[in-house]
């Protein structure tokens, strides 16, 4: 077994069959491992620690001559097929950065990390070389495959595979099981606090006071500062867009009114609790048709209770609706936006609907993705726009985020989130946190 392992740097080793087979597999090992270390610092937020940070940077540069090593040993093995040093060299890149970078940027999938690290290296070991005895080699076929599957690494690797696909399915079981806790009596009740008016008021009265919501919340720490990414671009002084007047227009009054009453941000900047909200993409004209529509606050998406299952890390968002959220306008469905203002000032940047109900979600074109098909990342910032048309603009959010959008087919309705601070290795990954809202008459 040394002399396999060896033959990929000695000058004469012969690279066919059990020792190609072998020093691949071997080499992907280590590699796994490696990148595994690496998430595992991601994650657990460990990369600020010098000696951490210093490791990772090792580990990079490993994993890069790892990733040298495995091409040459593909070279070796190809060479030995084509007799063709360019063309080996070639197929030899292509095999090793080609299918990885499909597998994890393009298609991730568990059958394409099947192929790559198994299939292909078997089939490329199978291939005789060019200058051995064809019908000997091909006679002899069966039993060399089957020493394949008997050798150690072999057997290791797929236990390996094995291994990751149940942790993935244990994962994911785990989700659904949280997805269907219900508020019950032995949950924390989380406090719900009234809405404020910001027009006239400066960014550091409004964040003065949002530290100290931020104090008796679910979210509370020492050194909680908001984030300059979130509220950096607010404006001192100016409008803000009134809740009043988001979920309809109306031609009838100046627009300046529209920065009237309680701010619609104070939703969600009093609410530090309200981790991920709810609202409609865009508010429509106030006609007499949909006069009733238009005067339902239960639009305005304001919770009548929060919950939290300390064991789980769940927060349960309840809000009491109307079929107004389900109505058909011109013949469409209401597009509501995930609003992650609150989730990106306390760090979990990344969200994922892992399970649902009376809910479905519509991609803009065949390119995009949405937030049921794979973790989306919060763009979510407030700044001076003119979407209010108060003269000199409001302070509102931005950006639009399609991938964030959802329709509510039927009541009740349910949505469980999982969130991450970093971006998961998988969609199943165990969360940071879970929040599950919840939509009924």
């Amino acid at each position: 077994m040394y002399k396999e392992i060896l033959s990929i740097i000695t000058p004469k080793g012969e690279l066919t069959g059990i020792p190609f087979f072998v020093n691949n597999l071997i080499l992907r090992i280590i590699a796994t491992i490696f990148n595994y270390i690496g998430l595992y610092f991601s994650i657990n937020n460990l990369l600020t620690i010098p000696a951490i940070m210093f490791l990772s940077i090792l580990i990079v540069i490993a994993t890069l001559c790892l990733v040298i090593i495995i091409i040459f040993n593909y070279k070796k093995r190809l060479l030995n097929i084509t007799g063709n040093l360019a063309v080996s060299i070639i197929l030899a890149i292509a095999l090793t950065i080609g299918i990885n970078l499909i597998t994890t940027l393009v298609y991730p999938s568990l059958f394409l990390t099947f192929v790559e690290i198994l299939i292909i290296p078997i089939i490329l070991s199978i291939i005789p070389s060019r200058d051995c005895n064809k019908k000997e080699y091909w006679q002899t076929f069966f039993v060399r495959l089957k020493n394949f599957f008997k050798h150690p690494i072999t057997i290791f690797v797929i236990a390996m595979l094995i291994a990751d696909l149940s942790l993935i399915k244990i994962s994911e079981l785990r989700n659904l099981q949280i997805s269907k806790i219900m508020p019950n009596n032995k949950m924390e009740e989380l406090a719900i606090n009234p809405l404020s008016s910001y027009t006239g008021k400066t960014k550091d009265e409004i964040l003065k006071d949002r530290k100290q919501i931020v104090k008796q919340s679910l979210f509370n720490s020492d050194n909680y500062l908001p984030r300059d990414a979130v509220f950096g671009q607010i404006e001192d002084k100016k409008a803000w867009w009134g809740i009043d007047y988001i979920i309809c227009s109306d031609k009838s009054i100046n627009a300046n009114q529209n920065s009237k009453g309680n701010s619609e941000e104070s939703r969600y900047i009093n609410n530090p609790n309200m981790l991920v909200g709810v609202q409609m993409s865009k508010s429509f004209i106030k006609t007499d048709e949909l006069k009733d529509f238009c005067n339902d606050k239960s639009l305005l998406f304001i919770p009548n209770k929060i919950s939290y299952d300390k064991k789980t890390n769940l927060i349960i968002i309840n809000y009491k609706v109307t079929k107004n959220v389900i109505k058909k306008i011109n013949n469409k469905y209401i597009e509501y936006l995930i609003e992650g203002i609150n989730a990106r000032d306390f760090g979990y940047n990344w969200v994922y609907a892992n399970n649902y109900k009376n809910v479905f979600f519509m991609p803009q074109n065949l390119d995009s993705t949405t937030l049921n098909q794979k973790p989306q990342v919060f763009k979510d910032f407030i700044h001076l726009g003119t979407a209010c048309k108060v003269d000199g603009g409001c302070n509102n959010a931005s950006p639009y985020q399609q991938e964030m959008a959802f329709y509510l087919k039927e009541l009740p309705a349910d949505m469980t989130l999982s969130l991450w601070k970093n971006k998961p290795f998988t969609k199943h990954q165990p969360a940071n946190i879970y929040l599950k809202m919840i939509f009924e008459e």
